[in-house]
């Protein structure tokens, strides 16, 4: 497969990839900036948003309502469709200090799955909530340091979690009606070579595509678990991906430049940079496979 930079960002750890088909642009996050991007691919034009946020970005997600779902260090909250204004929806991390959003999707219903992180990387804060319509969030799961990539099939019955410091993907199933996630299951794991699960997205085959942290790859997992293809990748760490393009079947692709070492972020400088270009750039790989829109957020 054909991998293309398409825009060397320079980012931090770019994060989020959202593809709008109206649009047909990509939303990303800087996570640790904090900043939020818009990339009109085919004019290769990049708009960063100057709106107030908080010190760290998880998610940004389209609302059935118009406008946008931001997950983030202070909660849930919503943005005007121009990016312009922020009201908060819910905060159920409030009283966890050192835990911010981190990924989130939405499911097939339009319910909001959204995990949590440590900012510090060591301590087992992280959760999985479910936040529904009537401004509830509830606790799905929890006892990890680090959520990512919740993903679902396109029936909408399995939902795959990533505890990324676990090293390993979680199956769910999902009822449909009630939003309940039972039979948590070992999907896939990961070797310590492969880096760890981050961010993913389901096709409509129905196979999950994860990125690895500090593993230069993109795995396809079959809806079984076996591992379809390896994609590897001209950077360490890509993040997050999503299926857009006309045809929906170019997968774009974050990555971060930024580093966990000894305990502490260590951040590329301008020589590090010079060295490695491609750090914290957004991709596209045309997969020849057809991907499925994200849906909205139905709150």
């Amino acid at each position: 497969m054909k991998i293309e930079c398409i825009y060397e960002a320079r980012s931090v750890l770019s994060e989020g990839a959202l593809w709008s088909s109206r649009e047909q642009a990509l939303y990303w996050i800087d996570q640790m900036r904090p900043e939020i991007h818009r990339l009109d691919v085919a004019q290769g034009i990049d708009t960063k948003f100057d709106l107030p946020l908080p010190e760290q970005l998880g998610a940004v997600l389209p609302r059935a309502a118009g406008g946008f779902v931001l997950a983030a260090s202070d909660g849930v909250s919503f943005i005007d469709k121009d990016f312009r204004g922020r009201v908060p929806y819910v905060n159920p991390i409030a009283d966890t200090p050192r835990a911010s959003f981190n990924d989130a999707k939405c499911d097939r219903q339009g319910r909001l799955w959204a995990g949590t992180t440590d900012r510090l990387e060591t301590e087992k804060v992280g959760a999985l909530f479910r936040i529904d319509r009537d401004n509830d969030a509830a606790r799905v799961v929890d006892g990890f340091i680090c959520s990512n990539g919740p993903s679902f099939s396109p029936d909408g019955r399995v939902m795959y979690h990533s505890r990324t410091h676990d090293r390993a993907i979680y199956a769910h199933d999902i009822d449909p009606v009630t939003g309940t996630a039972s039979d948590s299951r070992i999907f896939a794991r990961i070797e310590p070579e492969a880096g760890v699960p981050d961010g993913s997205t389901v096709d409509a085959e129905g196979f999950l595509w994860s990125t690895h942290w500090g593993g230069s790859r993109i795995t396809r997992y079959a809806p079984d678990g076996r591992v379809d293809r390896v994609i590897e990748m001209p950077v360490e760490s890509p993040t997050s991906c999503a299926f857009g393009g006309p045809d929906m079947t170019t997968l774009f692709v974050t990555s971060a430049s930024i580093r966990f070492v000894d305990g502490k972020w260590v951040y590329l400088d301008d020589a590090g940079f010079a060295r490695t270009p491609l750090e914290g750039a957004i991709f596209a790989i045309e997969t020849g496979i057809r991907g499925l829109p994200e849906p909205a957020f139905r709150g």
